[in-house]
């Protein structure tokens, strides 16, 4: 009898949990909002401050709407960024939920001393998102990198290189022509899906950003097949699935993979925050 007694509240306290970690999934994480903070060259003596601000992966939908971003904008906007960077996939599905007017007005309010820029997502491409796209992040005062440079000129005079790729799975990334390294004083690579890295190995970039993968948006503590395999789904972002990596065996070249702050397929997240990125370039 104790036995049947001891195992029915066992039962129970595993119906409550299951139910807790469902309604955090689902109603809690995807709404919260983690900054993470890395450094490039503070081991500098005499140097000029680049702040960089990154954010990826929105994917705007029903249940996740512009109203939503004002928690980001926000947050993006109290790092007092040199620059901003988008790295792909606006809307979740542009065919099935879009709502450009109140999209566009809210990345407007995003501020940014020197500039704003984004590349485009796999997403950015599909429900005929392709024909809206540019419009909708040059309106909001974002300039889109497809295949190009721009360099933004620190206090000191110093310059930094970024080097806007296209999507790698519907568009066509290629390194722009009129690429030189050497007449900038850092430089870094944007993508959407970072395990393409690899294809630039040899171009000279100190640091690479990318998204894609949401860090699998379920990560469960001692259960690491489940994130595996969420990551395992995410085509091009399972060798670099989030977080800061060492390309370089002499730290002279990172990526580091944005977990995003939206979801899809599942409109749940579990152990990975929703994040934007501030990196501090000194130069």
């Amino acid at each position: 009898m104790k036995f049947i007694k001891g195992f029915f509240i066992f039962v129970i306290i595993l119906i409550l949990a299951a139910a807790g970690c469902t309604f955090y999934a689902f109603r809690i994480e995807p709404f919260r909002l983690a900054v993470k903070e890395y450094a490039f060259g503070e081991d500098k003596e005499e140097t000029s401050e680049l702040k960089v601000v990154q954010f990826s992966d929105l994917h705007i939908k029903e249940d996740f709407t512009e109203k939503n971003l004002k928690k980001v904008v926000d947050k993006i906007n109290a790092q007092t960024p040199d620059v901003v960077i988008f790295t792909g996939d606006l809307y979740d599905n542009y065919a099935v939920y879009h709502d450009d007017a109140a999209v566009i007005r809210r990345l407007s309010d995003i501020k940014a001393g020197r500039a704003k820029l984004a590349v485009w997502g796999n997403r950015d491409y599909g429900g005929g998102a392709a024909r809206q796209y540019e419009n909708i992040m040059e309106q909001a005062g974002f300039t889109l990198l497809r295949n190009e440079n721009w360099y933004v000129t620190a206090d000191n005079g110093r310059k930094v290189l970024f080097t806007g790729l296209d999507d790698s799975i519907f568009g066509e990334p290629s390194m722009p022509e009129d690429t030189k390294i050497y007449e900038s004083d850092f430089e870094v690579l944007l993508m959407h899906e970072p395990d393409t890295v690899k294809d630039y190995a040899d171009d000279g970039y100190e640091a690479s950003l990318g998204g894609h993968s949401h860090g699998g948006q379920i990560n469960v503590p001692f259960l690491p097949f489940v994130n595996k395999m969420a990551v395992s789904a995410t085509n091009l972002a399972s060798e670099y699935s989030g977080g800061m990596y060492e390309l370089s065996e002499d730290g002279s070249s990172k990526l580091y993979v944005n977990t995003g702050i939206g979801t899809t397929h599942i409109s749940a997240r579990f152990g990975v925050t929703p994040e934007i990125t501030v990196f501090h370039i000194y130069l």
